[in-house]
């Protein structure tokens, strides 16, 4: 059970800290080799692979913007020349400004658009023929309260993670004959390190209607979720056990909210 994904190669975007770090060594301690990649920060990226190593998986680490089709190029080339095709990809870069509709330009609704749901449709494109090929893959995709109720100031964000929902939908049929299982994770707060002008509402030392306590306390677990968390729901639906779930969610909201 432990080395489960021993063989495996597995990629998460947007991984050199919080939520998509955490999913990375989760996978690597059950035993499978690891990409790594951060948009800008090598030193970050290095530091997620190198905990990953002394869990006793390989690592690569590919930096770049995922919402380029040259960086999925690079990812999926380089996983070739090291490792092999990629087995398990998990779609996890993601950019939240906190914005409201009238101060949001074209040009911010393009740039979420293209780091979230585009990027995840090129990602699956590049991976899914090595998956085909095996008759094997798993595709996670991250999205999170956004994708199941409105938001104020956050309506690129709340389309690019709708879209992501309805996209697992539609390939989850389309890829489950190939051996391929496709699924969202929903992170809901979570612990992590957090840009205040962008998360107001979950970072410390905000303004007290918008503070932690008052998160915490619609939370029915009572804490906040950790990037831990999330990592284990990952990697079960990464795990070959998890052949029989496709098109599905696993909510990591401590109760928070329960969607329909």
């Amino acid at each position: 059970m432990e080395k489960e994904l021993e063989g495996k190669t597995a990629l998460v975007t947007g991984s050199g800290r919080n939520l998509g770090r955490a999913i990375v060594l989760e996978l690597a301690g059950r035993g499978a080799q690891v990409i790594v990649n951060s948009r800008a920060n090598l030193e970050e990226a290095e530091s997620t692979a190198e905990v990953a190593r002394e869990l006793g998986a390989e690592a690569l680490v590919v930096v770049g913007d995922v919402s380029k089709q040259e960086t999925i190029d690079e990812i999926v080339a380089r996983s070739a020349e090291r490792f092999g095709a990629v087995d398990i990809s998990v779609s996890n870069a993601a950019i939240r400004p906190y914005q409201s509709f009238f101060d949001t330009p074209i040009e911010d609704w393009l740039r979420i658009l293209d780091t979230q749901l585009n990027a995840s449709f090129r990602l699956a494109k590049a991976v899914v023929p090595g998956m085909v090929e095996k008759h094997w893959g798993r595709i996670i995709h991250i999205t999170g309260p956004d994708a199941f109720i409105g938001n104020a100031n956050r309506a690129h964000n709340v389309t690019a993670k709708g879209g992501l929902r309805a996209l697992t939908k539609s390939l989850a049929i389309e890829l489950g004959p190939y051996g391929i299982t496709v699924n969202d994770v929903a992170p809901g707060a979570m612990d992590t390190e957090r840009n205040e002008l962008s998360h107001p509402h979950v970072t410390a030392g905000g303004p007290v209607e918008n503070d932690r306590e008052r998160v915490i306390g619609q939370i029915p677990v009572g804490r906040l979720g950790t990037p831990e968390d999330l990592a284990y729901a990952c990697g079960f639906l990464a795990s070959p056990r998890a052949g029989f779930y496709t098109g599905t969610v696993m909510w990591c909201f401590g109760g928070q909210w329960i969607p329909a």
